[in-house]
């Protein structure tokens, strides 16, 4: 799981922004989980149609596939338009393995392109290298198909051979935190999302480590229009903060959408653009890109 996500003090004023992504997500999950539990002690699990981990754009579903399967998935995202006309295109490919009901285990590699230029102090630099090494274990808390509604923990530790800002070259570390969340809100039709993240690193620099964090959160819903084809939009609310003093953040929005390409193969496409948040009032392309592209296939066997 890639990403820029940051931790926010309390009374900071990016609640804001995130209590109505969240007031927003349970106006669909509480009432949803309440007719769940009235009446009945045992619900009827939901269908086994879509593998809700893939279905949304940048945010993930809680599932992680039945016992015994493996998956080959590859994501890239691309980040684009800051202020100072340099991008990243990063890819994460990875094979997954899910062990028991409850627990999944991924390992794979890390590819980044970083173009960048006209940065004093920087040298200029533009390539496609291997980029580093990630692994995960995904914990499945509550199964969507039983409980009112899904939950996994994700915990994504990762190597990276140079830093994407500064292109240099001296390694760093970092770990991603994610509490995955969902809701078949209409079965096999209406899903919706709600990811909450964080990413702590460590870059060595003048012979000492510097700690940046990040936090995301990710509120995203999914339209099935086909058993093959689902659409969908979200909002990101992106968070950083440098050696533990909040810097930046930034409000994205966008479509994402999902198609089965044959039983095995699956493709998801999305694209968040940012816009002023309630709290700047304006962009922020110093800290932030305007727009980032994910593209996601996945093949199980």
């Amino acid at each position: 799981m890639r990403g820029i996500q940051a931790i926010l003090p309390l009374g900071s004023n990016m609640l804001r922004i995130r209590r109505p992504l969240l007031v927003a997500f349970l106006g669909i999950l509480l009432p949803a989980a309440a007719h769940a539990q009235d009446g009945e002690t045992g619900t009827a699990p939901a269908t086994d149609g879509f593998d809700t981990e893939h279905i949304f754009g940048f945010a993930e579903g809680s599932d992680i596939g039945p016992r015994g399967s493996w998956e080959i998935e590859s994501f890239t995202v691309g980040s684009f338009g800051a202020a100072s006309g340099n991008f990243n295109i990063g890819n994460d490919t990875s094979a997954r393995s899910t062990v028991t009901d409850e627990l999944r285990l991924s390992v794979g590699t890390l590819t980044d392109y970083d173009h960048l230029r006209g940065v004093p102090g920087l040298p200029g630099h533009g390539a496609a290298e291997f980029g580093g090494i990630t692994a995960e274990a995904r914990w499945n808390i509550l199964n969507r198909r039983t409980s009112p509604f899904g939950m996994s923990l994700s915990i994504d530790p990762e190597w990276h051979r140079a830093d994407a800002a500064s292109a240099r070259q001296d390694g760093n570390y970092g770990v991603t935190t994610a509490l995955l969340i969902d809701k078949e809100v209409i079965p096999e039709t209406f899903f919706a999302a709600l990811n909450l993240i964080h990413s702590a690193s460590f870059l060595p620099f003048d012979g000492k480590w510097e700690h940046d964090d990040a936090f995301s959160v990710i509120v995203s819903g999914a339209y099935a229009i086909t058993p093959d084809l689902v659409v969908g939009a979200e909002i990101i609310h992106e968070n950083l903060a440098q050696n533990g003093g909040l810097n930046a953040h930034a409000l994205f929005v966008g479509p994402q959408l999902f198609l089965r390409l044959n039983k095995d193969l699956t493709a998801s496409m999305a694209w968040a653009v940012q816009i002023p948040d309630a709290a700047a009032r304006q962009l922020d392309v110093v800290n932030f890109e305007r727009h980032q592209l994910g593209l996601r296939f996945a093949y199980d066997f």
